[in-house]
């Protein structure tokens, strides 16, 4: 029996080996492959209304016109997925047929994308590429020579294609995505995809041969920027200096031959004096990336608020007008709501007795620094209208609202702005805690396992639901009051009045938005403690981000009544303004990019130790001592 058990262990090691990617240069083409299928397939917004199906589908009978940049792409695009996802697939039947399979069934699944259609060109490629495909087999040259080509074609077709030139109102421009943010999103976005794949996969054929990257990088770079220099002669683009920049981009990207990891596990040295020389680069390297995430995330908010259709409440969110200097501890903020996660984590474990009382208090007070920080960075405004306006002292004092014993406490106390300050951050407190409990208590799942160093899957199984029920049951008191002072005892509508009346078992729709809790910080501690590719990450916060937006939008109101307007809450949230609405895709589109935002923001944050941070600063001071 035992070497049974032995024997199935071993085959099913090996099973799950063969699907192991790896890591290096050798995932370039799949995840390429992936980009292209993205490409195809976006805005990824699934629909089954019939009118969108037919709309989908009248390029194709309506209005059957060849057009050849798009049958090129087409042919090149799936030629591309042919040669470079041979041997991906295990089963040698599904493995042959690969093309036939993706390509045929990529046209039915298309009418099931919102906004999505099929036209004839596009159609013509998929049987044009399974027809070429074997006859590339039996010709001489290296099919990777005739793709590389065939890449190379495609962009110049796909840039100079209408040939409109004109002598008049020549421009270019040095200002990045300066034509991205002016046209349409969504075009624009899905043409991002389309050169992020032909772009990078010219950079990946290119002769290997070539002595240094730059001159492959460069190679491309100058074919792109010679077709934005004959663009600015062509009435039907916009030349610009984006392509080339992403060319630069990519060509960094792809072929970083550093490996080396962000975060590296130090090994101690049994040597003292070996430890001292250590200590000072340790310290300071973690300090300069703590750093520099906190500046690039200040940037790129600082960025994001001055883009035109932002929401109004997100560029009225910051003090001093927005000023860098303020947004500064925004950043902290973010960051420490990760770095807060690992650090009460480690703490439980150094202290694995008393959790029902060191497990609140430790969320209690990483959710005080948090308030601070938000506190210095946000103006009072959007604090109020987050937790509401204070109204504790007004209700104990002119009401007795406390009886006796809260009036002789105003009569001791008598500071209203305290009574304010503190009442604020109850509120806060009982408004982020339940994502921190949520958080921790799945990281602490998983730093056991790590802890006790348990590799069999039902030995994980057993010692997280134990861990995970243990510490649910020390934060379910907690969660019933942060429940009751954030909604039932709320002083603002700002919040229940998105709320959709009826949800989930009779809860409200506060039972689906506290399931996308559950899945938000689920998948975010997954994706920073998982030791699997990043390939299945990003599939598994593209797969959470879709079922987050249905969660999203069953968890709000969908017709709001309110200063002689009617929005949805999803509208509200996502939207630049009440009076403005965008279409669903728009508003897909903002969820996606929020929730994987999100998800990479809290996932970059639990990567900090701050204790082992603390710890090396000690060592330091003790050498230096």
């Amino acid at each position: 029996m035992q070497t049974t058990k032995v024997w199935h262990k071993t085959k099913t090691r090996e099973y799950l080996a063969e699907y192991r990617f790896v890591a290096g240069k050798d995932n370039i083409p799949l995840v390429l492959s992936l980009v292209w299928l993205l490409y195809l397939f976006f805005p990824f917004v699934p629909t089954l209304d019939f009118q969108e199906i037919k709309n989908s589908l009248k390029p194709l009978f309506l209005n059957p016109t060849f057009q050849g940049d798009i049958f090129i792409l087409g042919l090149t695009g799936w030629l591309f997925f042919a040669r470079f996802t041979k041997g991906f697939f295990q089963h040698k039947l599904l493995d042959k047929y690969r093309l036939p399979v993706f390509a045929i069934l990529s046209l039915p699944a298309r009418l099931f994308i919102l906004e999505n259609n099929i036209d004839f060109s596009s159609a013509m490629a998929v049987f044009a590429a399974i027809l070429i495909w074997p006859l590339l087999a039996n010709i001489p040259l290296s099919t990777k020579k005739i793709i590389t080509g065939f890449i190379a074609v495609t962009i110049v077709l796909n840039g100079l294609w209408s040939l409109d030139f004109t002598w008049y109102d020549l421009n270019f421009s040095w200002m990045p995505f300066s034509g991205f943010l002016e046209g349409s999103l969504f075009h624009n976005t899905r043409t991002l995809f389309l050169k992020i794949f032909l772009y990078a996969s010219l950079i990946f054929l290119i002769k290997s041969g070539w002595p240094h990257l730059r001159l492959r990088g460069f190679m491309v770079f100058s074919l792109v920027f010679m077709i934005e220099i004959i663009q600015i002669f062509m009435t039907s683009h916009t030349a610009e200096i984006t392509d080339p920049l992403i060319v630069l981009f990519l060509s960094f990207m792809m072929f970083n031959k550093k490996n080396t990891s962000w975060f590296p596990k130090q090994n101690i040295s049994k040597n003292p004096e070996l430890g001292k020389i250590k200590s000072t680069p340790v310290f300071r390297k973690k300090i300069y990336l703590l750093s520099g995430s906190i500046a690039l995330i200040s940037i790129f908010i600082s960025l994001i608020i001055k883009l035109p259709g932002v929401p109004y409440n997100v560029k009225e969110l910051f003090r001093l007008d927005g000023m860098f200097i303020a947004i500064i501890p925004f950043g902290l903020f973010i960051v420490w709501f990760g770095m807060s996660i690992r650090l009460i984590s480690h703490r439980m474990l150094d202290k694995p007795s008393r959790h029902f009382i060191h497990f609140p208090l430790l969320v209690l007070a990483a959710g005080l620094i948090s308030y601070f920080l938000l506190k210095i960075s946000v103006t009072e405004e959007t604090l109020q209208d987050i937790t509401g306006s204070p109204t504790i002292y007004k209700n104990v004092t002119f009401q007795n609202g406390w009886g006796d014993f809260g009036y002789m406490l105003s009569l001791y106390f008598p500071f209203p702005s305290i009574w304010n300050l503190i009442e604020q951050i109850i509120r806060f407190l009982a408004l982020f805690s339940p994502v921190t409990f949520m958080l921790c208590i799945f990281y602490y799942s998983s730093d056991l396992i790590k802890k006790y160093d348990i590799h069999n899957f039902f030995n994980q199984s057993y010692l997280v639901s134990i861990s995970m029920s243990f510490n649910i049951l020390y934060a379910l008191p907690w969660l019933f009051l942060c429940k009751y002072i954030a909604f039932d005892q709320a002083n603002t509508d700002n919040l229940n009045e998105l709320i959709a009346r009826d949800g989930f078992f009779g809860t409200g729709g506060g039972g689906y938005l506290y399931l996308l809790v559950f899945l938000l910080t689920l998948n975010s501690v997954w994706v920073s403690q998982s030791i699997r590719h990043w390939i299945f990450k990003l599939l598994s916060v593209i797969i959470a981000g879709i079922a987050g937006w249905f969660l999203f939008n069953l968890g709000l109101e969908g017709n709001i009544e309110k200063y002689g307007l009617t929005f949805s809450g999803v509208d509200f949230l996502l939207g630049p303004d009440r009076r403005i609405k965008l279409s669903e895709t728009m508003l897909f589109l903002r969820w996606i990019i929020l929730y994987t935002g999100s998800i990479t923001i809290l996932a970059w944050g639990m990567k900090f130790d701050i204790s082992s941070l603390l710890t090396t600063r000690s060592r330091m001071n003790k050498t230096a001592g």
